[in-house]
């Protein structure tokens, strides 16, 4: 009885126009902020990161529960009648043909942006294969419905535990065989899987695995995100590969580039994980943070030659 219930539920959300299910979900979501579900988390996380007055970090907080709460609504959508993917707009769509019209695989990496799920919908276009490399989540019926939905927009979903090295195996063996890879990695990790890296001017472990995987597959790593432009409207952007070659802290470049977009768009990150908890590793001070001082376009800068300066500052070409 319980199943026929789900099911019947999530058929009626099916049916649901995209715009429709964003601004019921973004309802929930303003709803679970005005509860104080996890408010201390996210203000605390906010007022670290961002320098903001209290009127503009409540602005940008309750822009951010109605975010998760449009996307927790909207994936249901997927495949519908009137689906979120149907209204994707791809803001570089000849760039991401000409990074692809080599043949080889890429490795994008972004954060938990937006509507983060419509944009590996974007990335399937020229990417043909594209594997979806994310963590399990606590509730594994839950994990399989959303999976199923976003497998609706083309791409494969590979789910791991903590310590699971068996999908890192897999990750690499796709990488080689010509299948692109997305990751999300700006969530705390593991320590097994940590590297110390600035991360929105914090001192933070940060995911090791962008460059892990592009050092062991020779592969590049791509800058991406997908934000919400309208209810039920967005956008995808692609940025400039990086390729990895000694001398590069590939996972310092990755946490300039999430923090250049975050900052950009804070009403549609995920703050609501508990990301800086524990012990901050030892880290140079930086002159200065790209994110900051260049902002997306950190995104389309090309890196030369030295890439990370003894400060920790990407050097780049105007």
């Amino acid at each position: 009885m319980r199943r026929l219930l789900v099911a019947a539920l999530l058929g009626a959300l099916n049916r649901l126009a995209a715009d429709t299910a964003a601004r019921v979900g973004g309802g929930l979501g303003v709803i679970a902020w005005r509860l104080g579900v996890r408010r201390r988390v996210v203000n605390d996380i906010i007022a670290r990161a961002l320098a903001l007055d209290p009127v503009a970090r409540r602005r940008v907080t309750r822009r951010a529960y109605a975010t998760m709460g449009a996307n927790f609504i909207e994936v249901w959508t997927i495949g519908g009648p009137d689906g979120p993917e149907r209204h994707l707009r791809l803001l570089t769509p000849r760039w991401q043909q000409r990074i692809h019209a080599q043949g080889r695989a890429l490795a994008y990496v972004g954060p938990h942006l937006g509507a983060w799920d419509v944009g590996g919908h974007g990335i399937v276009g020229p990417a043909r294969r594209l594997l979806v490399y994310a963590k399990a989540q606590h509730s594994p019926e839950v994990d399989r419905l959303v999976n199923m939905q976003r497998e609706r927009l083309g791409y494969r979903v590979l789910l791991t535990q903590h310590g699971d090295r068996t999908g890192a195996v897999t990750v690499l063996r796709s990488l080689r065989e010509g299948a692109s890879v997305a990751l999300m990695g700006d969530q705390r990790p593991g320590d097994h899987e940590a590297a110390p890296a600035w991360f929105l001017g914090q001192r933070a472990n940060c995911h090791l695995g962008p460059g892990f995987f592009a050092g062991r597959a020779g592969v590049s790593l791509v800058p991406s995100f997908c934000v919400r432009v309208r209810a039920g409207e967005s956008a995808l952007f692609v940025g400039r590969p990086l390729a990895p070659r000694p001398g590069l802290d590939l996972t310092q470049a990755v946490m300039d580039w999430y923090s250049a977009m975050i900052a950009a768009f804070p009403g549609q990150y995920f703050w609501h994980h508990r990301r800086f908890s524990g012990t901050a590793p030892e880290l140079v001070p930086r002159s200065g943070e790209p994110w900051r001082e260049r902002g997306l376009r950190v995104l389309v800068d090309e890196v030369v030659e030295g890439g990370v300066g003894d400060d920790g500052r990407r050097k780049t070409k105007d």
